[in-house]
This record gives C-alpha cells, sequence and structure tokens, in this order.
C-alpha cells in the first residue's frame, strides 16, 4: 500500500518517528490476525450450524423410519381384523395360511408373530378348554391360574413354533401392562400398544425388553359406536408382540453408528423405564442432542438421540482451517515485510534510496497478495477499484485493466448487483468494516456464490483511503444447504412435499383465507385402491414403481400452483388454490380417469391402477385446516365404500357426502 508504506521510512536519529513505525507495524499486525480470527470463527459457526441441521436431519430421518416400521406393522393387525370382518369364524388353519402368505421372518423385522386372544367369560372356561383340546392339544389351558370374572387365551399364534409354543394359552388380560393397552383398544376401536414388558416367548437367553400391539375384534352384526357398545361385542383381540432390539434391527440405515439412541417407555426417562439403548458409554460434552416423544396406540415412548464423534466426519471441516493458517501465515508475512522495510528504511538517508525501498516492498507486497488463496480487491476513497490479485484475475478469466474502476462489477450476477451497490455507497458513507454473500462469475461462465469482508483504510493522519477486502468462494456450503432443506421438505420417493411440510402450506392456504374472506379453495384427498394387494401381488419394489407412476400423473395434470403432498403410503394430498368445488370436481374427475386408463407396465406383469378422491373446501368460514383434511378423508372414505375409483365431494358443514 503506497500511502501506508510512505509513512513508515523514519528519519536517523528521530526517535518519535521511530516509534510511529513500530506502531504501525504492530497495527498491521493486530487487524491482520483479527480479521483471520474474524473470518476463521464465521467459518467455525457455519460448520457448527451445519451440523447441527445434519443432526436434525438424521434425527427426522430416525423418527420417520421407526414411525413407518410401527405404521407397516399396524397395517399388518388391519389386514387380521379384515379377516374376521369377513367370517363368523376363522379357524385355526385358515389363520394359519393367511399369515403365511405374509412372509413375516424376510419381510417384517423384529415382529414374533401375529395372534389373536380371545376373550372368555368365567361360565365357559371350562367348556372352552375342553373344545381346545378336542382341537388335538390335550395339554391345553388357560394360565396363569386363579379365578378371575373375565379370562382371555391366546388361542391362534403364528408362526406356532420355537418361543411362541410359550404363549399358547397365556391370559394377557390378567397382566397390568398388557390389559392397559387391551382396554384402550377395546375402548376407542384404534390400535393400543403396551408399555415394557419382558414377553412370554423369551428365554433365559438373550433377554429382551418388548411390547405389543392389539387391535380389537368385535361381533359381527352388532354395534361398536361407543365405549359401552365396544364392551358388549368385544369377541378378542389380534395382537403383535415384539423383541425391542430386534424391532430396531436396520432403522438407522447404512449410517446407523452417527447416532445414539435410547428409548425409554413413558415419558420419564429413567434407567427403570429404559428398553433400548445402542450407547455402550455416556455422550460426551461435544455430543448434540434431543429428545423427542413418539406417541402411538395411546402410549408414549421418549427418545434421547445423541451424536456420535463420527457424524462431524460427514461435513468438510477444511475451510475454518484453511482461513486460519493462511490468515495467520499471511499477518505474519506481512508483520516481517513491513518490519523490514521499516528496518531497511531507517537506514536510508536519501529520498531516492527510501523510494527504490518503497518500490521493492511494494513488490514483495503484491507478490505475497497475488500467491494469497483469496480473492484480494483495493478500492479507493473514491469508490475506484486500484487493484486485485492474481487469483481474483485468474477467478474471473478477466485483466486488470477490465477490472479497475467499475469494470468489476460485470462479473457480479444480474439480480445481485443494485444490492452490491448500494451496499458499498452505504458503508463508504460509514467507513465500517462489512461482508456480504452475492454470485460472481467465473471464467467458465458459472456463477459462484462468495462472501466478501472489507475493512476501511485509514492514513497516519486518519484520513480515509478507501477500502481493501477479500473473498472466499462458498459455492459448496450453499449447496449443502440447499440439499439438507430440500431432504428435510420433500418425499424422497415421488419428489412431492413430505407430510410436514405439506401441513405447513396447508396452514399458510388457511392464513391467506382468513386475510381475504372472499377466497377459497379446494383440497383432495386420494388413495390408491387396493394398494396393499400390488404390494403383496407384486413385492415392495413394484408397490414403489406404482407410486412413482401415480405421482408423473399427477404432475400432467397439476397446474403450477397447485401444491401435492405425500401423506403417508399410498395416500397423497393436493390443494388447488382459487379453485371452486365445480373447477375441483373436474381437475378430480380428469386425473381419476387418466389413472385408470394408464397401467404401468412391468416386465412381468401389467399392474392396472385406480384411484379414489374426496373433494372438500377450504374457506374462510373452516374451523381449522386440520378440520377441511377430516372433511376431505371423510369424503374420500365414502368414494371407497361406494365401490372405489371415484370421486366424492363432501358439503361444508355437512355429514352428507355427493
Amino acid at each position: 500500500m503506497p500511502v501506508l508504506e510512505s509513512t513508515l521510512v523514519a528519519k536517523p536519529g528521530s526517535w518519535r518517528r521511530k516509534l510511529l513505525v513500530q506502531g504501525w507495524v504492530c497495527l498491521v499486525f493486530v487487524f491482520g490476525m483479527l480479521t483471520t480470527f474474524g473470518l476463521w470463527y464465521s467459518a467455525e459457526r457455519s460448520f457448527q450450524l451445519d451440523t447441527q441441521a445434519y443432526f436434525d436431519f438424521r434425527v427426522r430421518q430416525m423418527l420417520e423410519s421407526i414411525d413407518k416400521r410401527l405404521e407397516t406393522y399396524q397395517q399388518i393387525l388391519q389386514g387380521m381384523h379384515g379377516l374376521f370382518a369377513a367370517s363368523d369364524k376363522v379357524e385355526r388353519a385358515e389363520f394359519r395360511e393367511y399369515i403365511a402368505a405374509l412372509h413375516l421372518e424376510q419381510r417384517y423385522p423384529g415382529i414374533q408373530g401375529v395372534g389373536f386372544s380371545l376373550i372368555i367369560p368365567k361360565d365357559i372356561k371350562d367348556s372352552h378348554t375342553q373344545e381346545i383340546r378336542q382341537q388335538g392339544f390335550p395339554d391345553y389351558q388357560i394360565y396363569p391360574s386363579g379365578e378371575r370374572d373375565v379370562y382371555s387365551s391366546i388361542i391362534y399364534l403364528e408362526p406356532f413354533s420355537g418361543r411362541n409354543l410359550r404363549a399358547f394359552g397365556y391370559d394377557m388380560f390378567s397382566e397390568p401392562v398388557r390389559r392397559q393397552a387391551m382396554c384402550y383398544a377395546r375402548d376407542n376401536d384404534s390400535i393400543g400398544m403396551s408399555g415394557k414388558v419382558t414377553l412370554v416367548q423369551e428365554t433365559d437367553d438373550d433377554i429382551q425388553a418388548g411390547f405389543l400391539l392389539y387391535l380389537p375384534v368385535y361381533r359381527n352384526g352388532l354395534p361398536h359406536e361407543n365405549e359401552q357398545q365396544r364392551r358388549a361385542s368385544i369377541v378378542g383381540w389380534v395382537y403383535a408382540p415384539f423383541r425391542i432390539k430386534d424391532f430396531m434391527a436396520g432403522v438407522g440405515g447404512e449410517r446407523a453408528e452417527d447416532l445414539h439412541l435410547s428409548i425409554y417407555d413413558g415419558d420419564q426417562p429413567t434407567e427403570a423405564n429404559l428398553m433400548y439403548s445402542n450407547q455402550a458409554e455416556p455422550p460426551s460434552e461435544q455430543a448434540l442432542g434431543t429428545t423427542r416423544l413418539l406417541s402411538i396406540g395411546g402410549h408414549v415412548w421418549t427418545l434421547v438421540i445423541h451424536s456420535d464423534p463420527s457424524l462431524k466426519n460427514r461435513l468438510d471441516h477444511n475451510l475454518s482451517q484453511i482461513i486460519l493458517i493462511s490468515g495467520v501465515a499471511l499477518t505474519l508475512l506481512l508483520a516481517l515485510l513491513i518490519r523490514q522495510f521499516v528496518v531497511r528504511g531507517q537506514a536510508l538517508a536519501l529520498a531516492a534510496a527510501a523510494n527504490q525501498e518503497l518500490q521493492e516492498s511494494e513488490t514483495r507486497f503484491r507478490l505475497m497478495a497475488d500467491s494469497a488463496p483469496v480473492l484480494i480487491w483495493v478500492v479507493d476513497a473514491n469508490q475506484w477499484a486500484i487493484w486485485f490479485n492474481k487469483h481474483w484475475l485468474d477467478f474471473t478469466g478477466r485483466t486488470l485493466l477490465e477490472e479497475i474502476g467499475q469494470g468489476w462489477l460485470e462479473s457480479v450476477y444480474p439480480t445481485h448487483l443494485e444490492l452490491v451497490v448500494k451496499l458499498l455507497n452505504w458503508h463508504f458513507q460509514l467507513r465500517k468494516p462489512f461482508s456480504v454473500e452475492y454470485r460472481l462469475r467465473r471464467h467458465d461462465g458459472e456463477y459462484r456464490w462468495i462472501i466478501d469482508t472489507g475493512v476501511p483504510r485509514f492514513d497516519e493522519n486518519g484520513e480515509f483511503m478507501g477500502f481493501i477486502g477479500s473473498c472466499i468462494d462458498i459455492t459448496e456450503h450453499k449447496e449443502m444447504e440447499e440439499e439438507l432443506w430440500e431432504l428435510a421438505t420433500t418425499d424422497g420417493l415421488t419428489g412431492f412435499l413430505n407430510r410436514r411440510h405439506f401441513l405447513v402450506r396447508l396452514q399458510e392456504e388457511f392464513d391467506r383465507m382468513q386475510r381475504n374472506k372472499e377466497l377459497q379453495c379446494s383440497v383432495l384427498m386420494l388413495d390408491l385402491d387396493h394398494f396393499k394387494r400390488i404390494n403383496d401381488g407384486y413385492g415392495h419394489a413394484a408397490g414403489d414403481a406404482v407410486l412413482k407412476h401415480f405421482a408423473d400423473i399427477i404432475r400432467s395434470q397439476q397446474r403450477k400452483i397447485d401444491v401435492v403432498g405425500r401423506l403417508g403410503g399410498e395416500e397423497f394430498a393436493i390443494i388447488l388454490p382459487d379453485t371452486e368445488v365445480s373447477e375441483a370436481c373436474v381437475f378430480a374427475e380428469r386425473l381419476r380417469k387418466a389413472v385408470a386408463d394408464s397401467a404401468l407396465q412391468q416386465p412381468s406383469a401389467v399392474i392396472d391402477i385406480t384411484v379414489s378422491i374426496g373433494i372438500a373446501l377450504l374457506s374462510a368460514s373452516c374451523r381449522s385446516p386440520d378440520s377441511v383434511l377430516r372433511d376431505a378423508d371423510r369424503a374420500l372414505y365414502a368414494a371407497k365404500d361406494g365401490g372405489r375409483n371415484r370421486v366424492v365431494f363432501l358439503e361444508p358443514g355437512s355429514s352428507e357426502c355427493v
């Protein structure tokens, strides 16, 4: 810097000049170190934020994996429930054949089996026991023994071998933890999940904590609309027992070692409530952690999750180290050069010798700046760019003559140009440091994200001389932020919004309705008909192909303003902004026909698919977004009950579908 360095030439014998020179050396050193520390701290902070974002993303992945696995097992029980609903009595052989077709051991890890527990009033206990013994089980009896008003007994359990033989005849209703879950399922006509238990299937080898899922079976032909009717018509429960370690096998995916998970029964993470943990040692102080509650079937699990040190290795931590090492080296070199120049300058008596030394020092400074791994620029007090280092010129592919003045602005991304110019004007007035992110065109034509940091320059008299600054390429960091956002908001299979983000968009649309009472839109709930048959008959790979095929059909029919989300499994939802019901019905019918006419061609088969669609109206008079989803869901199930492959609209505030 010529103006700065010219003040460093000391006259021989002038102690004041020497003191001033030493002060400038210290100032340059302190400024360089502070700038280096600021850039290093910014990079470290960015790394910590990226680590936290990646940790939160992996936690969401794990929770969704556990929730999806539980949802899959609930569907198995729903299928068993349908088997009992379709028959006055399900025989043992029929039960065995149905379960065998599911291939539990190959497709559903962690599940011990699927069974049926029968309610047995006290007065028919003996006759029931005799009936089961006559079926070829002479040693059958209900246990534990003792007098009770009502008994239950596991009469069906498949696979009926190994550990499961120990559960035959067990009265689960006699044990308090299981009874609580069975009563919840019975009274609410829904899935009930038990607390932490030790399964009767356990032996002395590898004892694990366990839990059970229950779904009530009511007597066919009897009403069960309320709690009293359900208790009167209950026949028994289809249920599934799980060993927790077997259940959790493979949940974390390929990078399961990144997270340590502990599952506690209930909402208190105590040692007595611990069901599962894959963490051998306590987490370190540097580990990230979170606690989440998972509620299913009237019961709560507390999930305590900590990061493993290996999680940070997934991210690039080199940037802050490069900044720190380069900044310290650059500062030391700069201080050394200035010190060297000062020592030599003090020995010069003639102005010509001082000027020559000044030119040599400036050359060394420029050589050092040209070798720095960052883009460096200098602007004078008139906002006129006067110099750029070699790394800048190599990056832009332009010459120094093209860049000086205002020429460098030609490489700024057009939509960012106004922001950059306004920020420079503002900080030239304030004369304070600044930092801004924008895109700069590289020599190959690609616009790269950079972070530009500038600090003001002053001479020995405090006069403002302009700014000096440096730029770092942060494109990879920006791309990783965008990728994390996409993974957190979209469904990986179909590319549509996931359930959480779709509900956020629905809430935004609802808020828009509240601000403008005249607006209205339509909400569609869609469900692929007989999707479970496709999964069971052709395999899950074919099921995924059907979902992708269905997603492509939706994209071919939707408008750009329509919002599509996958709520789970084969269930989708669509928001049609500013669309009346009549228009929504036309859209839905067109979509339904397109699906029915577009069978999926597979190498081994042609899979016909149809869709049922329910429509509800979203307007300012609606109570909440959830109420609109429930209305659309009711309309959807009306379409299912009406024969499937049809469109049904639910009148606002009405219980009737049209």
